[in-house]
């Protein structure tokens, strides 16, 4: 993640008490992958329930953090969900630690700072 958006989402919530997101590597990877073409919701949900089952509140639950993040982005106009360069970063290191440490994705844990 670039220190711009740090310092963005630092300055953001400057202040505030907001809980840090724990998010399953398990669920984001294929959220995010999805997300690289632009994916609708109804598109996302259908694709999810294939990779890691998960019921429609907590797959919105995720989409509000990651785009809160601005990991990915959502587009109105279109109703798209996309992936965005820190996602594309994010992926990057989920697959790294994959393959590195042959992690077992269930045992990956995102926080989001």
């Amino acid at each position: 993640m670039s220190n711009r958006n740090k310092e963005k989402m630092n300055s953001k919530y400057y202040g505030k008490a907001m809980r840090t997101p724990a998010l399953k590597a398990a669920i984001v990877e294929p959220i995010l992958i999805c997300c690289i073409n632009g994916i609708s919701i109804n598109d996302l949900e259908r694709e999810m329930q294939k990779t890691a089952p998960l019921s429609i509140n907590n797959l919105k639950k995720y989409l509000l953090y990651l785009v809160d993040y601005h990991i990915v982005s959502y587009n109105g106009q279109r109703h798209v969900y996309a992936i965005e360069h820190d996602g594309f970063d994010l992926l990057d290191m989920i697959m790294k630690e994959k393959r590195v440490m042959k992690a077992n994705m269930d045992d990956l844990v995102i926080t989001l700072e």
